[in-house]
C-alpha cells in the first residue's frame, strides 16, 4: 500500500509526463515520437493502432527491466479480446482498462483518437500496474497522449483536405471547364503535376449505395488503393469517386493492368463495405493535356453505360462499348425494354416457358456475322442446329432477317437485352 508522499510523487510525476506530451502538441513531431515519450516514461509498451489492430507506430523497446512482451506480441496472442476493447473504447469515448490476469500477464489500456466525433486510431499501452493506484495514472497518461495524437492527425487531415480539395478544383477546372485555349490547359496541367505531352489513360472508379451516396470511408479506401498501386499517376477523390490519370505508352498493357486494378478495387471495397456497389470505367488512349478532358468523359460514360445497362461487367472500358454508347443515352430503361418487346418480345417469352435459348443463339449467330459455322463453334453444337435454331426464331418473333430493316432491329434488341439484363423485358 503506498504512503500518501509517494502517491504524490506519482502524481507529480504523471503531471510532469502530461505537460511533456502536451508541449509535443504544440511541435512538428508524428506519432512515433508520442509513444516513444509514452513507453520511455511511463515504463509500459505503448502503440497507435487503426480499427483491424495494424500498428501505426510503436514504442521501441521494452522498459529497462520488464519483463513484459513486446506489445505486438500482446496484441497476436488474444486479437478478439483487444478488438472488443478498442470497439468498446470507440463506442464510450473514453479510455478502458483490461487487468493483467496472471503473473506474467499484463494490463491494456485502449484510449480512441478522437478527431471530432470519428475514431480515427486509438493508443494502446501494456504493462504490469503494482496497484490500483498506478493504473490509474497510466489511464490518465494513456487518455492524454490520444488526445495529443489526436492534434497530431487532425492537423494532418486539415492539410490531406486543403490539398485535395485543392487538387479537385485544378482536377476540375481541367477537365469541366471549356472555351480556354491549349496553352491554359497546358498549364492547368503541369499545376497537377502531369506532364502536358504525356499518352495517359484515365481511370474512373465510383463507389456508390443502394440509396444516397456512398460513404465518404469507401472513396476514401479506394482512393488509397489506387495511389499505391499506381505512384505515377494522378489521383483525385471528387467524393462520390476516384479518377486516376495514368501515364503510359504501352496501350494494351497498361489497359489491363488498370482493368485489373479496377477489379482490386471492387472486390476490396464491396467486401469491407456490404451496402456499396462500385462501377469503374477506363476511357481510350489519348496524347497531350487538351485530350485529358475526353479522356475523363470516356471513362465516365463507362460508367454510366454499366449503371443503365447493368448487364455489363461491373468494370467496363469504354473501347467495349459499342452501339451501347448511343443507348444509354436512353436514360430511362423501360424505354429500352419496351423496344427490346416490341422487337423480340414473343421469343423472349419462348425461351422462358420453354427452356429454349433462341435469344443466345442469335446472339451468337450475330456475333460472327451470320456465320452458322462459327457460331455453333461458340455455342459447342452443330451447324444443322444452328440454322435450325435461326430458323424457328424467325418463325416465332415474325422477324425476316433476310429484311435490313428487321436484321438491324433484331441486333439492337439483342444488345438491350443482354444490356439490362434477365428481368429487363419481364412482361408489366
Amino acid at each position: 500500500m503506498p504512503t500518501a508522499h509517494e502517491e504524490f510523487a506519482d502524481l507529480r510525476q504523471v503531471m510532469a509526463l502530461c505537460g511533456e506530451l502536451s508541449s509535443l502538441a504544440t511541435a512538428d513531431c508524428d506519432l512515433q515520437r508520442i509513444v516513444a515519450v509514452v513507453g520511455e516514461r511511463a515504463g509500459v509498451w505503448a502503440a497507435v493502432v487503426d480499427d483491424s489492430l495494424s500498428v501505426l507506430a510503436r514504442s521501441a523497446k521494452a522498459p529497462d527491466g520488464d519483463g513484459t512482451r513486446p506489445l505486438g506480441e500482446v496484441l497476436e496472442s488474444d486479437p478478439e479480446t483487444v478488438a472488443e476493447l478498442v470497439a468498446a473504447a470507440a463506442r464510450m469515448h473514453r479510455a478502458l482498462s483490461l487487468p493483467a490476469a496472471g503473473a506474467a500477464a499484463v494490463s491494456l489500456v485502449v484510449a480512441p483518437i478522437l478527431v471530432g466525433d470519428d475514431s480515427v486510431a486509438y493508443l494502446v499501452t501494456a504493462g504490469h500496474d503494482a496497484d490500483e493506484t498506478g493504473e490509474d495514472a497510466r489511464i490518465m497518461v494513456t487518455e492524454h497522449a490520444a488526445m495529443v495524437c489526436a492534434v497530431v492527425l487532425a492537423r494532418r487531415r486539415v492539410v490531406a483536405i486543403a490539398a485535395g480539395r485543392a487538387r479537385r478544383e485544378l482536377f476540375d477546372g481541367l477537365v469541366l471547364v471549356g472555351d480556354r485555349t491549349e496553352a491554359d490547359v497546358e498549364a492547368w496541367a503541369r499545376h497537377l503535376g502531369i506532364d502536358p505531352g504525356s499518352r495517359h489513360r484515365v481511370l474512373v472508379v465510383a463507389p456508390h449505395a443502394a440509396t444516397g451516396p456512398p460513404a465518404p470511408a469507401a472513396v476514401d479506401a479506394v482512393e488509397h488503393m489506387v495511389a499505391s498501386r499506381c505512384p505515377d499517376a494522378t489521383v483525385v477523390n471528387r467524393g462520390t469517386e476516384v479518377v486516376a490519370l495514368v501515364p503510359g505508352d504501352d496501350d494494351t498493357g497498361l489497359a489491363r493492368q488498370l482493368i485489373a486494378l479496377a477489379r482490386v478495387c471492387h472486390d476490396a471495397v464491396t467486401g469491407r463495405f456490404p451496402d456499396v456497389r462500385v462501377r469503374a470505367g477506363l476511357g481510350d488512349a489519348h496524347t497531350g493535356a487538351a485530350r485529358i478532358s475526353t479522356a475523363y468523359g470516356e471513362a465516365r460514360r463507362a460508367v454510366d453505360v454499366s449503371r443503365v445497362l447493368p448487364g455489363f461487367s461491373e468494370v467496363t472500358s469504354f473501347a467495349e462499348l459499342g452501339v451501347h454508347r448511343l443507348l444509354a443515352q436512353v436514360r430511362d430503361p423501360a424505354e429500352l425494354g419496351g423496344f427490346a418487346r416490341d422487337v423480340l418480345g414473343d421469343l423472349i417469352d419462348h425461351d422462358r416457358a420453354n427452356g429454349t435459348d433462341y435469344c443466345a443463339t442469335l446472339t451468337a449467330y450475330f456475333q460472327q456475322n451470320g456465320s452458322p459455322q462459327r457460331a455453333a463453334a461458340l455455342l459447342h453444337t452443330h451447324p444443322n442446329t444452328v440454322a435450325y435454331r435461326i430458323h424457328r426464331a424467325e418463325k416465332i418473333a415474325r422477324l425476316d432477317l433476310g429484311s435490313y430493316a428487321d436484321r438491324l432491329a433484331a441486333q439492337v434488341a439483342l444488345e438491350i437485352v443482354n444490356g439490362l439484363g434477365d428481368n429487363a423485358c419481364a412482361t408489366s
